[in-house]
């Protein structure tokens, strides 16, 4: 079972990056102009702390990440890699799969942490991931809307004939989770990223993160 990123991945990224091989040219236009994302240049290299799971304890790695600008008006955008999600330390595999567990199934936070028969942990043998972590990473994905619409728009272009909406919208969240519709929204709109983002994956071999950087914003 993969939990997160591995070092392995992160350095090859890493080695890319300073190959000048990291290109923009998967990013969309800029919002703001319009000017094609293979006409932007690099602003700034952003150093990152990234949090992986090995053997079931959360170790520290840092990684630059690429900011390109857009030569039209300047706004800048950071490109996340595969392993990468805005805002966040843990890797993209390491949210994905903790969200699910709760989402995807009738399991509770604490449930949704064992892997393995244990919970990651940290190196100090003192703490371990917490429940209000999984509540967290639940919360920031459901915000994503406006790169939810972005990335269904792009799977309806390039498959006209997929399932997805249908499968989206035939899909309830188990009463046990939520006591307000306000979580019952946030718990249907996670899952709803993380269907997306399993398909999308499929038909562009890119996370949404990665393609949809400049519409990462929350909405």
């Amino acid at each position: 079972m993969t939990l997160s990123a591995t070092i392995e991945e992160i350095k090859a990224y890493q080695k890319e990056m300073e190959k000048g091989e990291v290109k923009p040219d998967s990013l969309p236009p800029c919002p703001r102009c319009h000017v094609e994302s293979n006409h932007f240049k690099i602003h700034a290299y952003r150093e990152r702390r990234f949090l992986i799971i090995i053997k079931m304890l959360v170790q520290t790695i840092h990684c630059p990440l690429t900011r390109f600008a857009c030569p039209g008006c300047g706004k800048t955008v950071t490109f996340y890699p595969d392993f990468a999600i805005p805002h966040k330390h843990y890797t993209r595999k390491t949210i994905m799969h903790f969200a699910e567990s709760y989402v995807g199934s009738d399991a509770t936070y604490e449930k949704a942490l064992v892997c393995e028969k244990s919970v990651p942990g940290y190196p100090d043998g003192q703490k371990t991931l917490d429940s209000s972590t999984i509540h967290r990473w639940v919360t920031t994905l459901s915000r994503m809307s406006n790169t939810l619409r972005k990335a269904l728009s792009m799977i309806s272009q390039e498959s006209p004939k997929t399932t997805i909406f249908r499968d989206l919208a035939q899909w309830i969240v188990p009463p046990g989770k939520y006591r307000g519709e306000d979580r019952r929204v946030r718990l249907h709109n996670c899952f709803q990223l993380l269907a997306t983002e399993a398909l999308f994956k499929i038909l562009f071999g890119l996370s949404i993160f990665t393609k949809l950087a400049i519409n990462c914003a929350f909405t």
